[in-house]
Order: structure tokens, then C-alpha cells, then sequence
């Protein structure tokens, strides 16, 4: 049986708002009323399941590269087997680790796909909408401890979010606008350097410099500017796991957001910053 019925209506609103929300604040929504409960699985939940997740909707919506794809809120049922589809055959034949016992409780079931849509149907899909949304999944997969009514009261109960992190998330943010930009140029000039003559020689040239460019240059501003704002919010509330400062109350449980900002600077970082 779904859980829906255990909701009340202000409960399922604001349940529904959350699951309107991209992927990752659902995401983060949810670590932020269980980080005690699953905060040992975040690595998986952002490295295995959020990009299955991503690379689904693509999917779905035919989009190959990611600087034209915009993150999604939920997908339907079909899509929804396709992403368990990936997601067990991912884990199940990983090398990189993902198999290990620490990971066991982010570890798909495996079932059939007449038994995954009915899954899907009466359990996973809280709100009967004929979608499955990222904090759906996230529920259902760590339903030992988590049920949509008891979300919604530990998430109704946080302040808003403190203005502080709302200042990093949004910096994280420009960085992503920023990404999607130097991404683009340089996939036309891949596409442009496969020409014959003088334009493909200009395209070949413009590529080897891109890196020199005034978007990139724009790109790691943004990624400094996130990572002082991040300072600051590690400064005040800690660095995912624990609060810090004297301000902790006013953040409610932030331990999700700065766990899932902190993670996703350090990727882009890593990605994109600047080579010493």
C-alpha cells in the first residue's frame, strides 16, 4: 500500500511542493530530515543514484549533451524502470566499489519489470500521480526508516532556509549557468574544427585556446565566489555532519545542503578549476 493515505492535506501539499523540485533539492530535502539515518549513504545517493536519475530524464527527453539539459522534478513510469533498470545493472557491475556492504542499504532490489511496475504503482508512488519523483525513490529505498509522513513532519517542523546557504546554493548556481556556457562553446567548436579549410583550422585554434578564454575566466570567478560563500556557511553551521557557530538554530537541519553543496563545488572543482 502507498503511504499517501497516512497524509494529511497540508502534509501532502507540501509534499508535493518538495517533489516539484529539481532532482537535487528533493535530494537534499530528504538528507536534510534523515541525515542521522542515512547520511553514510549521501556519496551513493549523489555519485550513483542522482546521475542515473539525470541520465534517465535525458533519456527521456532525447538530450545527449548535458549543457542542454535542464534538471528534471520527476519521470513516468516507464522512464521509472528504466532508471532501476540502470541503477541495478550499474551496481551490479560496478568496480569501483559501489558493491561493497557499506553501500547495501542504497542497493537497488532486483525484480522483474512486471513486479518493478507494480512496485512502482502501490508503493513507490506516494501521491498517485503516475510519476516517480527523485524524493519518491529516496523514500521507498530507504523506507526501513522513512515513510513520506514522517518526512513531512521532520521537513515542515526546519525553518526556511537560512539566507546564508540560500547565498551559496545560488552561487553553485552561476556556476552550473556558467558550466552550461563554456560546454556549449566548445561543443561547436568541436563540431566546427571537422570543417574543411580556413574555418576549420579557426574552430581547431579558438578550442586549444578555450581553456584561456574569457569563459573560462568567467567560470572559475564563479566557482571562487561559491567557494567563499561556502566558507562562510562552513564557518557558521559545519561541514555537513554537525552544526557550528552560534547560529545552528536558525539553520533547522541543514546537514544535507552543506553536505551536497560542499560535494558538488568539490566535483566542479575538480572538473573545471583552475590546474596548479
Amino acid at each position: 500500500m502507498s503511504f499517501v493515505e497516512k497524509l494529511g492535506e497540508e502534509e501532502l501539499a507540501f509534499f508535493n511542493d518538495v517533489a516539484s523540485k529539481p532532482f537535487s533539492q528533493q535530494a537534499v530535502s530528504f538528507l536534510n530530515a534523515y541525515w542521522d539515518e542515512v547520511g553514510d549513504q549521501a556519496d551513493f545517493i549523489f555519485t550513483v543514484a542522482w546521475e542515473t536519475m539525470k541520465y534517465a530524464d535525458m533519456h527521456a527527453k532525447g538530450i545527449s549533451l548535458i549543457h542542454k539539459y535542464e534538471e528534471g522534478v520527476d519521470l513516468d513510469f516507464n522512464i521509472g524502470l528504466y532508471f532501476y533498470e540502470k541503477l541495478v545493472k550499474f551496481v551490479d557491475e560496478t568496480k569501483d566499489g559501489w558493491k561493497d556492504d557499506q553501500w547495501k542499504k542504497s542497493h537497488p532490489e532486483m525484480m522483474t519489470a512486471i513486479v518493478r511496475k507494480k512496485e512502482l504503482k502501490e508503493k513507490v508512488d506516494v501521491n498517485f500521480d503516475g510519476r516517480i519523483s527523485f524524493l519518491e525513490y529516496l523514500l521507498y529505498q530507504y523506507r526501513a526508516f522513512a515513510n513520506p509522513a514522517d518526512f513531512a513532519t521532520r521537513s515542515m517542523k526546519a525553518p526556511d532556509e537560512h539566507p546564508e546557504i540560500k547565498k551559496a546554493r545560488l552561487a553553485l548556481e552561476e556556476v552550473n549557468a556558467r558550466i552550461r556556457a563554456y560546454e556549449e562553446e566548445k561543443c561547436r567548436l568541436e563540431e566546427e574544427s571537422k570543417l574543411p579549410g580556413v574555418k576549420g583550422l579557426k574552430a581547431k585554434n579558438m578550442l586549444a585556446q578555450l581553456d584561456a578564454s574569457p569563459l573560462m575566466e568567467e567560470l572559475n570567478k564563479a566557482l571562487i565566489t561559491a567557494e567563499a560563500a561556502l566558507r562562510r556557511v562552513n564557518k557558521m553551521f559545519g561541514k555537513g555532519g554537525s552544526h557550528a557557530g552560534g547560529d545552528s538554530e536558525s539553520a533547522g537541519r541543514s546537514d544535507g545542503a552543506m553536505w551536497w553543496m560542499n560535494k558538488d563545488l568539490e566535483v566542479k572543482k575538480a572538473r573545471y578549476g583552475r590546474k596548479k
